[in-house]
Parts: C-alpha cells; structure tokens; sequence
C-alpha cells in the first residue's frame, strides 16, 4: 500500500492517445494516486504489434532500451494498461512482482487470454467471448467524470460569447475502417445540424478532431455559414478546450463513428444526438476478412444445445476451433458500431439523429466508475487472501506463453 494506506496504482500508456484516455480515465474514477508510466516502443516493435500476444507472451519486446522510466520494486498494487503492445509488458510486471501486482486490461486486443489478468474490460459491441474475468461495458471507459466537467465549466464559462441559445456542439470525427467520410458527406452534415439548430433558433459549434481532415473541415464550416463556428482540430501545444464543450453545451450532435467521443457525449448527462456516417465497404480482400469473421463467430456458437454439442463430427470439431480461434484473440469478431448506438438508445442516454430536439437532461453514463468498483473489489479480495498472489506467480510461470 502507498501513502495513507492506499492502493499504488501505475498507469502504462504508449503513443496512442484513445488507449491512454481509457486507462486515465479509470485511474482518476478510482480515486487513488497514480504513477503514469510513457513506454515508448522502437519503430520495428510495429511489427511485433500485428503479431498475436499469444505469441509475445511475457515481454518486454521492443521497447526502447534507456528512453523510459524505470520499472523497479516496489512494485504497484496495481497496474493498468490499454491496448495490445502494453499487454505483454503488464504481465511482465506482474512475473517481476511475483505475482503481487493486479492487471487490469482495456480494450479489443491484448488480452488474448482473460486468464493472465485479473480483470479485462471490453465493449459488448465487440462481441468477444464471454469469460469469468471479462467484464462488459456499453460504451468506453474515458475520463469524463462529473468533476472533470465541472471544473472545465470553470474554466472555460465563455466559449459561445453572445450566440442565441440553445448551444449545439457538434462533435466530429471522420473516416475510419468502418465509416466513410468525404468532402460532400461533411457538407450534408453541416446543412443538417445547422437546420437542427435553426429549428430551436441555436447556434452550432462544431468541433473537430484529428480525423477529420482539412478539406472536410472546410466543407462543413461552408455548409454551417458565418452564423455558426468550427474549432479546427490543433495539434499538440495549444491548451484544447474540449472538455469544456461537453461541460458548457446545451446539446451534442456526435458523428457516429468514434467510440470515445460518444463515451464521452454520454458522460456528461447532455441531451446526445448520433449522427450516423456512411459505411465504409472494404475492398475485395477485406469482404473476404470480414466474412471469414463472421463465419467463425457464428460457428463458435452454433450447435450448443444441438446434436453436435458433444464435439462429435465434423460439426463440432469446427466449433471447437472457432470457440479456441476467438477465445484467443487469433480471430476477432467485426466491430459493430451499430450495436453500440442502439445499447446507448436502449439506456435513454442517446437519441437517434433526426428525430425531435428535446433539450431535457439524460441520465449520464459513466462506465469508468462501474469499471472502478469492480477493481476495489479485486484488490480487497487479494488483500484478504495473500495466498493468491503466490499462486498468480505460479500460473504466470506454467503459462509463459
């Protein structure tokens, strides 16, 4: 335990800035001090990173050697991690604590096997196989607590100046794996949350982010006109009033494909609008991936309860092995983005973009702090039971794999 008896807690976090906020975001819902810990990886560890963590293991592999900060005893009582290159890295830790230090893993990948953790946390739209350590959320963990938005009220109380009421803040993403994103699709965009906002006589400000794309960005700030504002997206170096935005808006419009600035829409307990983007089709070699997909994840469930549940036959052979591929990680499932919007419909906290403006308050979601009891929880439990600490090292040692 750390100071004043409380947890230690250190928060790995690499070059992937959607990673990090998750692992920020339940290191702050916790409550406890936290050591953050930047990894930086030499470029050859890209292609280390395609590879399956099945096959990395327990390892440091490549990350750079003198460049960053030291991972020495004591060791933490916690360590928190998001994504598939740090995991191997919280296992080590874990090997070098002897068994001490808890892992708590965020994300699709990574956690290959929900074995070698204590907790992974992952998104139902993901539709990973369910397992005793795998915790479900809606929508990501980020760090959009109640008094990170308070405080950016504070801090930022001016951003709209003397524009009419209501305040629509329009988030935008951009073109993604799934979603398509061009000049003429920012265009309809902006032509529609402007008449959204003209309809309660608001104000749009859209802002947007890394993916959007200069040329996007124009075209929407064209179609808004000069009654409402854009705030292009900054690299680092300039203080990004983001968060207070969310704190300080009436309404949020969300383009539908980021799953972080949803997480984070929803979080503020705003009225949430989501505007779906268009799909993005994959060429001819990805149709085939997805399919391949598809058909494993539907195999892997298929026959259960039938004739070939006992294994027998070609039936279930192929779904023991779509069952293995998928509780591995060897073979992910499609992310479906459109079973996230409807779980967030479902729980009244978003609505369906195009449907009436209605400006009372949703109930906020805010996943972090679930994720965090349930980490309390873990951690009390090792405490009142040291004895498990030895057998995790024993476990980490018979499955160096």
């Amino acid at each position: 335990m750390g100071r004043e008896g409380k947890p230690t807690v250190w928060v790995l976090t690499d070059d992937r800035p959607g990673n990090n906020s998750q692992s920020i975001g339940l290191a702050e819902a916790l409550g406890w001090p936290y050591e953050m810990k930047p990894i930086q990886f030499y470029r050859f560890a890209r292609f280390f990173a395609r590879l399956p963590n099945g096959l990395l293991g327990i390892s440091r592999v490549g990350i750079r050697a003198g460049r960053n900060p030291p991972l020495l005893p004591p060791w933490p009582d916690l360590v928190i991690a998001t994504g598939r290159r740090l995991a191997p890295l919280a296992r080590w830790i874990r090997r070098q604590s002897r068994g001490y230090s808890c892992i708590v893993h965020l994300g699709r990948r990574g956690a290959y096997n929900p074995e070698h953790f204590d907790l992974v946390v992952s998104c139902a739209h993901f539709g990973l196989t369910p397992h005793v350590r795998r915790m479900e959320v809606v929508a990501p963990v980020n760090p959009m607590g109640p008094g990170r938005l308070a405080q950016a009220a504070t801090r930022w109380p001016n951003l709209f100046g003397q524009a009419p009421r209501p305040h629509i803040v329009l988030l935008v993403g951009g073109k993604s794996s799934f979603c398509s994103f061009d000049e003429e699709t920012a265009r309809r965009l902006g032509r529609e949350v402007h008449a959204f906002a003209a309809s309660a006589g608001g104000t749009v400000h859209a802002v947007t982010s890394r993916r959007t794309g200069e040329h996007q960005t124009s075209a929407l700030e064209e179609a808004l006109g000069k009654s409402n504002s854009v705030r292009r997206w900054q690299p680092t170096g300039k203080e990004n009033p983001y968060v207070g935005y969310l704190a300080t808006a009436d309404v949020l419009v969300v383009t539908g494909d980021s799953e972080s600035m949803l997480a984070e829409a929803v979080a503020s307990g705003k009225p949430v609008y989501i505007y779906p983007l268009p799909e993005c089709f994959p060429g001819a070699l990805g149709k085939v991936r997805e399919r391949f997909r598809e058909w494993v994840a539907a195999r892997a469930t298929a026959g259960r309860s039938g004739s070939d549940a006992s294994g027998s036959g070609r039936e279930g052979w192929q779904r023991r092995l779509c069952a293995f591929l998928l509780s591995r990680s060897l073979v992910l499932p499609p992310r479906n983005i459109k079973r996230l919007h409807q779980g967030l419909y479902g729980l009244g906290v978003a609505r369906p973009f195009g449907t009436e403006l209605v400006m009372r308050p949703c109930p906020a979601l805010y996943e972090s702090e679930r994720v965090a009891r349930q980490v309390r929880v873990i951690l009390r439990m090792q405490e009142e039971n040291p004895a498990e600490a030895e057998t995790k090292e024993m476990e980490s040692v018979m499955t160096k794999a």
